[in-house]
């Protein structure tokens, strides 16, 4: 399953769960306990109620389908590099357009089978207008205010991650927590003289687009981005999670590959295509959350300055990847990958040597 049709179900799934939710509280608020204005002073019937419900029940599973449907259509590589603000505003002008349109659509399909129109002719017309107005006017600022907060905790998910905002939320990392992680150091090579060359504003726009591009690679074998660094991206798999079927190794040949089949269009803007060298190193880590102002995951320890500075020797021995001895250790020997030792090297600020050995694909 491509990147694509994985994020439509994953969209389809929070985009229906939200919708339903929403529109069966907007019942609740709207016309639980309230009265019949067709038979004044009379609490309002469980029929009423119940069709109520499932109007709403109707109105959240079609918008939850429409959304997912506007979300998919936007998920492609020329929208994404519009700004935040022209995604935002797009979104939401689409999201009310459909809401209100689904809104209408259902309540006057539930007027014509039920025959609405015959029950309320006997309804006072002023306090029935009057209704229509209040109704009017809930619907619209719950439809704003609704608009605001899907697309708010849509752009907080990305702004912390897949998945991390959840963490956040259910408290996981409030207590520092220990586990066991790979770290990838990916740095553009040669970055000075490629922004010395181009200039910083030139520069900034194609670190932005290997950034982009990095994108399906992410997903595509499970990674989890921890920090971007200027051009340095730092990036975490759970152990099992990056061993499986190589996912740590695989990850970085793919992204080159990936660079090298768009080297057309970046020799065309920038005049280089770009390469990225990569350290590689995994242990145990303390994770917790940290900040006040601003809320973040923060991995601790000794794993994270080693990647560092194995990815600092790719240089030194002309590669484009290194590992620690310690991932060698526990990664599955397969035929895909060749593995060399580059010896006991002593690194910055440690007293013991580490094992480094040089990746390269067969």
């Amino acid at each position: 399953m491509n990147r694509r049709k994985r994020n439509f179900y994953r969209n389809l799934a929070f985009n229906l769960i939200f919708c339903v939710a929403a529109a069966l509280l907007f019942v609740v608020f709207r016309f639980f306990g309230t009265f019949d204005f067709e038979n004044k002073g009379m609490p309002i019937s469980s029929i009423h109620l119940m069709h109520a419900f499932l109007e709403g029940l109707a109105v959240g599973i079609l918008n939850g389908f429409v959304i997912s449907i506007i979300d998919l259509l936007v998920d492609t590589d020329k929208f994404k590099r519009h700004s935040f603000r022209y995604t935002i505003i797009f979104k939401s002008i689409a999201y009310c357009f459909s809401i209100a349109v689904s809104v209408v659509l259902i309540f006057g399909l539930n007027d014509l089978l039920m025959g609405r129109q015959e029950i309320t002719v006997n309804a006072d017309p002023e306090i029935g207008n009057q209704m229509t107005r209040m109704y009017i006017i809930a619907v619209s600022v719950y439809i704003i205010l609704l608009n605001i907060l899907i697309n708010l905790l849509k752009e907080a998910d990305k702004k912390f991650g897949p998945g991390i905002m959840l963490k956040l939320f259910s408290g996981r990392y409030y207590h520092p927590v220990i586990e066991d992680r790979i770290f990838m150091f990916l740095d553009l090579k040669a970055s000075t003289t490629i922004a010395e060359k181009l200039g910083h504003i030139k520069y900034s726009r194609l670190v932005q687009d290997c950034f982009y591009d990095i994108t399906d690679i992410v997903e595509k074998y499970k990674a989890e981005i921890y920090q971007y660094v200027g051009d340095e991206i730092v990036l975490s798999w759970e152990t099992p999670i990056g061993i499986e079927n190589e996912n740590c190794f695989r990850f970085y040949f793919d992204f080159s590959k990936k660079l090298e089949g768009r080297s057309e269009y970046y020799n065309k803007t920038y005049n280089v295509v770009p390469e990225f060298k990569a350290g590689i190193n995994c242990g145990t880590v303390t994770v917790c959350e940290i900040g006040e102002i601003k809320k973040d995951i923060a991995y601790h320890g000794d794993v994270l300055n080693t990647a560092s500075r194995i990815q600092g020797l790719c240089n030194t021995y002309n590669k484009q990847v290194l590992i620690s001895e310690m991932l060698n250790k526990i990664m599955p020997k397969e035929k895909y990958f060749n593995r060399e030792l580059i010896g006991e090297i002593t690194l910055k600020g440690k007293e013991k040597p580490v094992g480094v050995y040089s990746l390269e694909m067969i």
